[in-house]
């Protein structure tokens, strides 16, 4: 992750450098830069990473368990393990000390209820974490919810195929998909070798687990079209052939196949027909009637559509794909938008299905997920966004639901590939995959809901409260949130005793006062069961908690308890309220409103952080409270690219120190910062001081930064010095970048080559194959983007502007800060489409939507072999205010797809967008100048 303030891993620094002149003050020696530097940051919302030497490896082969069983093993040289378990609050729940016996330590929690967990354990000098999960055991009925599933990538999973299949069994999922691969398999056409792929294992082994396999039966074949997407007459037949062998050959275990993956995109079809339902139609025609033949009461599953394409699907329809699928499926993703507004097209799509002659017919979502790269969403709230995920796609008409993924495909914190999984890829020091709070929360969801079909939505009187009921009569369970930005309070109507499980599984009582009970919400879902008639959103309750908008992960926090005795009703004198493992009475007055200040304990996670809690008498709950802070570091140190001259170019570097303590001043000793090229000192020095940070305040100093070229990716660091004698290391990618106003071209443009990241799977041919140069510039009004282009065809293959990207054109990304500060990633492309310039937004800021851009206009000619764009964005459209007065992270892909068979080529520059991270750290700061 490439954010200011953290600590990350720097440049690999040789003696050689060391020895070099210095500007100011020593650093300490090589041992020091880089011991320091190579310390890695946690990221936000996990816990702090530890610094580890010696022998000490959590060894259990899982770390999800049934309530009851949770038992974790280790091994180490000492004679004793010191440890510790947290709760998802960050929260000490039980500690200890476990005897090593043989090399080998357990730990013992089998106390713990439901929840999410991370086990700190300490042996010696050594210390290792390690998330686990606990979950209650499966009832009958929650095993045979057909609804929930998930999907796997067999064969990446280190060998652990099955020991996943046995954790997707105990979270209470029924679905498992995963491709079968046409190309391994028939490797002589005609004759299929199953034992060539590892579905031929882990299919059947699905079954014995309880689980059903949704194959998806792809993609290409050498035999057939060139290794292309079928096209012609032999290929569809072969394709549809070996679909129904496939089904045929695991009908004992799973009679469903999905007809391709994503085939309106260029990413999965390389076919010469094209990416049209017109195309894809021919595909399922070639497939449905061999698998009945085959397989009569097969299910053959139809669309595995990227985006919610409703023109497509419309299309899909008017050919007649209908007849020949038994459920259509749709994928979407939308991150990091919560999935009320990514998949706010689902019930324009369940419509459309109904009004096609598809009323009741299945739709699945097979591809849903939200990754938990630097900027994606955090755990949190991918374990909130999870659940509310399904619950408004049952909503919306959706009868299947498929998670996408079930394990992280790598281990890169900034590619979002790698981190759409529920579980983390193993390490030498953790042995078992490691759950997110996701696979807690799904866990909890199918618990509370599975047996239960959607029975509708509540009117709350908000919109933001959405109160959703499963189950009919004494069996209806409430799914009840907020879609709002802060949390809330929804007032239940009920006549007895009502249950609230939360997120984690965490299952509390209320009873009634007056007939009414008021319950804290906010992003995550509670599952209400109970003799509950109405659910209303209030602004006033009664009982309520209020935190800073601040705290940091040092210092208890400062918190407001309040009874408001003016709401009418009969108070007793005195209320226990029970938040963060503590207990505070407070005595409310009739008539008046009482506010009692308290402290409560911080919490070691940085980022959001909600804090919930009960108000009662005695035993006895009445209401719940929540309430949320965004815990800080104590410390935080950022770096400002600072642009002092655009030609001849001169740059600064700002360095701003923010002490977020509330009741303690900061003193550093002194401050030493540098600016890396790979493994080089560009330039480097120290601030004196003392340097005294006031609570709550900030201190900047700007520095001269030499040896710096604009355009390019480098590192900027220091070290904090306090009195006491410590250091600490601090770090940050950066660059340096000059915008000039539009007519203005005294810099030197970005180079689409030389300082772009240049991938061709086909092979790059030279200057003449792509080449150019891109010079961003302003006016008051917007960005102005300006290239020259070279490129020796002129090829767009895409009918709309959404798919611009598919062929020749420039896609831009923009974030309003420097890159690391701000997750919001705007991304917008222009090009030539039917022969016309558009510019279409495919990532939107908050407020806006996907489409044409709003006020962006184009010029783009041609000109030869050279492609000219001018293209005007106005700021708004790129969710800035006006003109900004900072630096803005900005990156562009120049694409190029020559239709000469090779798959689409590209130069990136800036990082982020064609290597499908859609990340705003990976972008490259730029400065508007004269």
């Amino acid at each position: 992750m490439e954010q200011n303030g953290t600590i990350r891993p720097g440049p690999l620094v040789p003696a050689r450098v060391m020895g070099r002149p210095r500007r100011s003050a020593a650093w300490g020696g090589a041992a020091a830069l880089l011991g320091c530097l190579l310390v890695a940051a946690p990221l936000p919302g996990t816990a702090p990473a530890a610094h580890a030497v010696g022998p000490l490896t959590v060894t259990s082969p899982d770390l999800i368990f049934v309530k009851g069983q949770a038992k974790i093993t280790l091994t180490s040289d000492q004679a004793s393990v010191a440890w510790k378990a947290t709760d998802d609050q960050g929260l000490t729940v039980a500690s200890g000390t476990a005897p090593v016996s043989g090399g080998t330590a357990t730990v013992d929690v089998t106390e713990l209820g439901s929840g999410y967990y991370t086990l700190t354990a300490t042996a010696g000098t050594t210390t290792r974490t390690a998330n686990f999960g606990v979950l209650t055991a499966l009832t009958g009925k929650e095993q045979q919810d057909t609804r929930f599933g998930t999907g796997i990538h067999y064969g990446w999973n280190a060998g652990d195929d099955q020991k996943l299949l046995r954790s997707v069994k105990l979270m209470g999922m029924h679905g498992i998909r995963s491709d079968i691969n046409w190309g391994a398999i028939e490797k002589t056409p005609g004759t299929y070798s199953w034992s060539n792929y590892s579905t031929d294992q882990h299919i059947p082994y699905a079954k014995s687990q309880g689980l059903t396999a949704l194959p998806i039966s792809g993609y290409r074949n050498p035999n057939y079209d060139g290794n292309r997407t079928p096209a012609s007459d032999e290929a569809l037949e072969a394709y549809g052939k070996f679909t129904a062998a496939a089904v045929e050959k695991y009908q004992q275990s799973s009679k469903e196949i999905e007809i391709y993956n994503e085939y309106n995109s260029t990413g999965f079809n390389n076919g010469t027909c094209g990416i049209t339902a017109d195309c894809y139609v021919k595909l399922l025609k070639a497939s449905y009637g061999k698998v009945h033949a085959k397989v009569p009461d097969a299910t053959v599953v139809g669309g595995g559509l990227a985006g919610l394409q409703t023109d497509w699907l419309k299309r899909l329809y008017a050919v007649g794909g209908l007849n020949y699928m038994n459920a259509l499926s749709v994928h979407h993703y939308g991150y990091p938008n919560p999935p009320e507004t990514a998949l706010e097209k689902l019930p324009q799509v369940r419509a459309d299905l109904d009004a096609a002659g598809g009323k009741n017919f299945p739709l699945w979502i097979t591809e849903n997920g939200y990754p938990t790269h630097s900027d994606g969403v955090t755990p949190a709230q991918q374990a909130a966004y999870v659940p509310r995920a399904q619950i408004f796609s049952f909503a919306s008409g959706v009868n299947r639901y498929y998670w996408y993924d079930l394990t992280n495909d790598g281990t890169d914190a900034t590619n979002k590939e790698h981190n759409f999984g529920a579980f983390k890829r193993p390490t030498a020091e953790v042995k078992a995959w490691q759950p997110k709070p996701s696979v807690v929360t799904e866990g909890v969801l199918i618990r509370q809901l599975a047996g239960r079909a959607y029975a509708g939505r509540d009117d709350a009187g908000s919109a933001d409260v959405r109160s959703y009921r499963f189950g009919t009569g004494t069996d209806t369970v409430r799914a009840l949130y907020t879609t709002a930005a802060t949390p809330g309070t929804a007032e239940l109507t009920a006549s007895g005793p009502v249950t609230v499980t939360d997120q984690m599984g965490h299952e509390k009582t209320y009873l009634p006062v007056g007939g009414k009970v008021q319950l804290g919400i906010d992003g995550t879902v509670l599952y209400v069961k109970g003799a509950v008639s109405a659910v209303k959103a209030v602004s006033g309750p009664v009982f309520s908690l209020r935190l800073p908008q601040h705290s940091n992960t040092e210092e208890t926090v400062d918190a407001v308890l309040q009874v408001d005795g003016t709401k009418g009703r009969t108070l007793p004198l005195r209320y226990d309220f029970r938040i963060a493992g503590e207990k505070h009475r407070v005595t409310a007055e009739p008539g008046k409103v009482v506010r009692q200040n308290v402290q409560l304990p911080t919490s070691a996670l940085t980022g959001p952080r909600t804090v919930s809690g009960t108000v009662g008498l005695g035993p006895v709950n009445l209401a719940r409270l929540t309430s949320d802070t965004e815990v800080l570091p104590p410390t935080q140190v950022t770096f400002d690219p600072v642009v002092k001259q655009a030609a001849p170019f001169a740059a600064a570097l700002k360095v701003t120190v923010t002490n977020n303590r509330v009741r303690s001043p900061l003193e550093l000793t002194k401050l030493d910062w540098q600016v890396n090229s790979g493994d080089t000192y560009l330039d480097r020095g120290t601030i004196d001081g003392p340097i005294k940070v006031g609570t709550e305040s900030s201190a900047s100093y700007t520095v001269d930064a030499r040896n710096i070229k604009q355009w390019k990716r480098y590192w900027t660091a220091a070290y904090i010095n306090t009195p006491d004698g410590a250091r600490t290391a601090v770090g940050a990618w950066n660059g340096w970048g000059s915008v000039q106003p539009a007519g203005t071209d005294t810099t030197t443009p970005i180079d689409v080559i030389a300082d772009g990241s240049v991938s061709y799977k086909g092979g790059y041919n030279g200057a003449a194959d792509l080449s150019g140069a891109v010079r961003p510039q302003y006016t008051d009004a917007g960005l102005v983007l300006k290239g020259a282009i070279t490129d020796n065809t002129l090829a767009q293959p895409a009918t709309t502007a959404e798919n611009m990207w598919q062929g020749d054109s420039i896609q831009f990304a923009v974030t309003p800060q420097v890159p690391g500060r701000s997750k919001q990633y705007v991304e917008f492309g222009a090009s030539l489409v039917g022969g016309k310039p558009q510019v279409y937004t495919w990532r939107a800021p908050s407020g806006q939507s996907a489409g044409p851009t709003p006020g962006a206009t184009a010029q783009i000619t041609r000109d030869g072999t050279t492609t000219r764009y001018t293209v005007t964005v106005p700021w708004a459209s790129l969710g800035l205010a006006g003109k900004p007065t900072a630096s803005i992270g900005l990156g562009f892909v120049v694409n190029d797809s020559d239709n000469d068979g090779r798959a689409r080529g590209w130069s990136e520059w800036g990082g982020s967008i064609a290597n499908n991270s859609k990340s705003a750290a990976g972008l490259r700061a730029v400065q508007l100048t004269d």
